[in-house]
């Protein structure tokens, strides 16, 4: 939805939750500790622009600012405004796209010389609070290479020129139905930039719609607007942590970052806790085991797409031969999950084998609240961001039954990996098949992205994210493309 076809009551809804919140002087983090929910909440509800806030936010609100039912009204008002402008413009949500298991999109209101405006829901998860990215969707042919009929002078349209997210998309028709193609809008104007105003725009093949371009625009779309929208709050509170980084054991209670949205906690647990162990990986004299509480491609994607990790993983590894990390992902994280979220926890996988760090996935649920870990026979450097009570959770020590748990785990995990294979080829694709995944499809699909990169569909804004995790898997992944049996 863009920002000039905001539904009118949305824009009202908008207004009315901050006018209220103003008149019962509240701030932003007020409202949100009396609703039960973080202030990003707050926030995004107050911005018209941005998807309608739920309904049990919207409740939680009406109740705290004694609305009287006032402002559920107004939500539902806007909800019904936004589907009838959706089917005025041909649009509807909801609908298979093929190559995919998400409901996502339909473009069949894209005509052979028309086109469709769009929002493509990036939903919420665990950490993630749901994001949206708004669709311009034309017309496209195809043979080597997909050319999308934009109109004359789109170059100057304001939906490239502006600063935030969209994704142009090409719609090619064929019996099986319609193939859509996206480009990142930033990456469109760059296309188009002095060129004359007749010119097509060019897109690439590897941008095929399906679960892999899904995952990546999901986790990308989400991470980057919570940060984002924390940019200074989470400069500032990262400056106020230097007091922890000397102690060799500390708890980063939630008092630390109560304005923060999940995702900005994240960020924050996950670089504090990396930092603690390149600050004392040099205590361990031998190579260490490794073992990380990531069960589900939601955190996970945090390896592909936060810089700090990545670095965190290539210094890691450099200083290191014979490295191992274990994953424990219960068969219930496996079923709960979405076949693009399940995608997202096999390339991040695919990451660390890429850097020869050889990674153990045990099912066992049971070792699912074993502490995050880096451990030699003497000492173990112990490192929370998952599951901790608050931000992070770290601690040095040698205290020898610790110890005896986390090397039985690792010993249990070594020798009961579902992923046992002998070569990283094997485990990967022992890997892939417990998350019920298509190897060909995946082999090839990476082999494309891999070759082409990540910033064409989904350019991160923030400065906190980086695509070279997410390529790096996807190329290592997709080498194995020919040699499938």
């Amino acid at each position: 939805m863009s920002d000039d076809e905001v539904p009118p009551s949305a824009t009202l809804l908008a207004e009315e939750i901050k006018r209220r919140r103003n008149d019962a002087k509240l701030s932003q983090p007020q409202l949100a500790q009396r609703i039960g929910y973080t202030r990003q909440y707050v926030s995004l509800a107050e911005r018209p622009g941005h998807n309608l806030p739920s309904l049990e936010v919207v409740k939680a609100m009406d109740e705290a600012l004694d609305a009287r039912g006032e402002l559920v009204a107004l939500r539902e008002r806007a909800r019904v405004e936004q589907q009838r402008r959706r089917r005025r413009s041909g649009s509807i949500e909801a609908v298979k796209v093929p190559g995919s298991s998400q409901s996502v999109l339909d473009f069949a209101g894209v005509s052979s010389s028309g086109f469709a405006d769009t929002v493509l829901t990036c939903g919420a998860g665990r950490f993630f609070l749901g994001a949206s990215i708004d669709v311009k969707a034309f017309p496209a042919d195809i043979d080597e290479r997909v050319i999308s009929r934009v109109p004359p002078g789109f170059a100057d349209d304001p939906f490239v020129r502006r600063p935030r997210r969209g994704l142009v998309v090409g719609v090619v028709e064929s019996n099986e139905g319609p193939a859509l193609y996206g480009l990142d809008s930033r990456q469109a104007r760059r296309r188009l930039a002095g060129t004359s105003p007749g010119t097509k725009l060019l897109m690439s093949r590897a941008y095929l719609i399906d679960d892999l371009s899904m995952a990546i625009l999901w986790s990308v779309a989400n991470l980057d607007e919570a940060l984002l929208d924390d940019d200074a709050a989470l400069a500032e509170a990262s400056a106020h942590l230097a007091i922890f980084e000397q102690l060799p054991k500390s708890v980063g209670g939630r008092d630390l970052a109560s304005d923060l949205a999940p995702v900005s906690r994240m960020w924050l647990g996950s670089n504090f806790c990396a930092q603690h162990i390149l600050r004392h990986a040099h205590s361990l004299s031998e190579a260490p085991v490794f073992w990380t509480r990531e069960q589900r491609g939601e955190e996970a994607s945090t390896w592909l797409f936060f810089a700090h990790k990545f670095d965190y993983l290539r210094r890691t590894a450099t200083n290191q031969a014979g490295l191992r990390r274990t994953f424990c992902v219960p068969n219930t994280a496996v079923t709960g999950s979405s076949r693009p979220e399940r995608v997202l926890l096999l390339l991040a996988v695919a990451l660390m084998e890429s850097f020869d760090i050889r990674v153990d996935v045990v099912v066992d649920p049971e070792y699912g609240s074993l502490d995050g870990f880096v451990a030699d026979r003497r000492r173990a450097v112990v490192a929370n961001w998952m599951g901790a009570d608050g931000i992070w959770q770290v601690d040095i020590t040698d205290h020898r039954p610790k110890l005896r748990e986390f090397h039985d785990a690792s010993n249990h995990a070594r020798a009961h990996s579902m992923a046992r294979g002998a070569t990283a080829h094997e485990r990967l694709r022992e890997l892939t098949e417990y998350l019920q995944l298509d190897w060909t499809w995946l082999t090839r699909r990476c082999a494309e992205l891999g070759e082409y990169g990540g910033a064409g569909l989904a350019e991160p804004r923030s400065r906190l994210l980086s695509l070279e995790g997410l390529e790096r898997a996807c190329r290592f992944v997709g080498s194995i493309a020919g040699r499938n049996d």
